[in-house]
């Protein structure tokens, strides 16, 4: 059984061992993450409308600024699909390897050079479950969010893994994790307060790659015979069995 302790010291270890590509991939991360946050688009100004009454102005405003929004969102969902999901797959490919090695900044690439038709797929069946989930309210998306939260670690090790069989396997790997889960990205809270008073230098070079090692760490201590064989590789005991749930 993990504890929050021995994941943190593991991932101490780790991020340090290979500390400035760490810096690095963890940087970018971020970037990206705040690059593609498009839930809130901000519009400063519009194109006057010259023509009509003022209902018809008001009218035309609104059905431009309807436009622009859903062309937003579009673009949005796009992005994150083609282009954010896979990289979230090559970070985590990245931090798994950095528990036991020395990878290079270019891992974050793996998901391009791979199965990249599939991890798009996969991701983006992920994400619209998770909409689904929070559609009926925000308590079961969070959940959702948990129990689909290994999905990424496990394409970073398997990009050929069917959709299905690889949400399923998250699934059932969070079964009776998912609570210690938030508890331990809860115990990251005042971490993430000091960041944000130093304006986030420390959480440049120390913070968030403490949390994305302790994320993998996550991953691996999770990882077990159950559900690895001698290899290394995911067992065929858990599909021979049918792999999990959903629920």
């Amino acid at each position: 059984m993990w504890t929050r302790k021995t994941l943190k010291l593991n991932a101490k270890a780790a991020f340090k061992n290979n500390y400035p590509e760490t810096v690095v991939v963890s940087l970018i991360f971020i970037l990206l993450s705040f690059f593609f946050d498009t839930s809130n688009p901000n519009i400063n100004r519009a194109t006057a409308i010259f023509t009509g009454d003022l209902s018809d102005k008001l009218h035309s405003f609104s059905s431009i600024l309807l436009g622009l929004f859903i062309i937003i969102v579009i673009i949005g969902i796009a992005l994150k699909a083609l282009v954010y999901n896979p990289f979230e797959v090559g970070f985590q490919r990245f931090f798994i390897e950095n528990h036991n090695g020395n990878p290079k900044v270019s891992t974050i690439f793996y998901a391009f050079r791979t199965n990249y038709i599939n991890i798009v797929k996969t991701m983006f069946l992920k994400d619209i479950y998770i909409f689904l989930w929070s559609l009926l309210f925000l308590i079961p998306g969070i959940i959702k969010s948990y129990s689909y939260r290994l999905v990424p670690f496990i394409l970073a090790e398997n990009p050929d893994m069917d959709a299905d069989d690889a949400i399923r396997l998250s699934m059932e790997m969070m079964n009776g994790e998912k609570l210690n889960a938030f508890i331990l990205d809860l115990s990251f809270i005042p971490w993430l307060i000091l960041s944000a008073f130093t304006f986030y230098i420390i959480g440049i070079f120390y913070v968030f790659p403490y949390i994305n090692a302790t994320n993998a760490e996550l991953y691996l201590a999770i990882k077990n015979g159950d559900y690895y064989n001698d290899q290394g590789m995911f067992s065929d005991n858990f599909f021979k069995n049918g792999g999990g749930y959903y629920g």
